[in-house]
């Protein structure tokens, strides 16, 4: 999976440098956040992709999966082309039997918002890392360490990687399709 972000990202918002195991880590940090932002968003957006699966028309019209769709490349049945015409968003041809469309969907560029939120969700993380040992508070009310001291609210329930209710509507609405969620994607 691609992240939105990159390691290079987080180390200037951060003024620091990541290197060997730590690199690591962030990068596999920024992937989960991505990771997250893309099931609360219910399908990928980034990067172009070509994919390929069995579409079964209703009434000839056939959803695209994916978004924003680049080009509908072929619609085939048992490796014959089909005639099909292209919509914002579907396709239809002249039956309901099961058709086989690829087509190449997505952006070139991870969008701002979601490298932005990939870098707050990875930085949420990894203070909880340094700071509790684990990805979340795991029902810690509060920890304390000489000086230290830090709380959280409900036990840690918000802790880890997790967005506001309001932020993932918000990306929900502004990348995501509705009702239209994604749960595999071949290529």
């Amino acid at each position: 999976m691609t992240a939105f972000a990159e390691v290079s990202d987080l180390e200037v918002l951060l003024k620091t440098t990541y290197v060997g195991e730590d690199r690591e880590q962030i990068e596999a940090l920024l992937e989960a956040a991505s990771g997250h932002l893309r099931h609360v968003i219910g399908q990928d957006v980034y990067p172009v992709t070509t994919s390929t699966y069995t579409a079964y028309p209703t009434f000839g019209r056939e959803d695209l999966p994916q978004w924003p769709v680049v080009e509908v490349v072929s619609v085939e049945r048992d490796g014959s082309p089909v005639d099909y015409t292209y919509r914002p968003g579907y396709i239809t041809v002249r039956s309901d039997e099961p058709v086989d469309v690829t087509f190449t969907w997505g952006v070139a560029e991870a969008p701002v918002e979601l490298k932005r939120l990939t870098l707050v969700l990875a930085a949420q993380a990894l203070q909880m890392l340094e700071t509790t040992g684990a990805l979340t508070a795991g029902g810690l009310s509060s920890l304390g360490i000489d000086d230290f001291r830090a709380s959280f609210t409900d036990g840690g329930d918000k802790t880890g990687i997790s967005l506001t209710p309001h932020a993932e509507k918000s990306i929900r609405s502004r990348f995501g399709r509705g009702d239209i969620i994604v749960t595999e994607a071949y290529t």
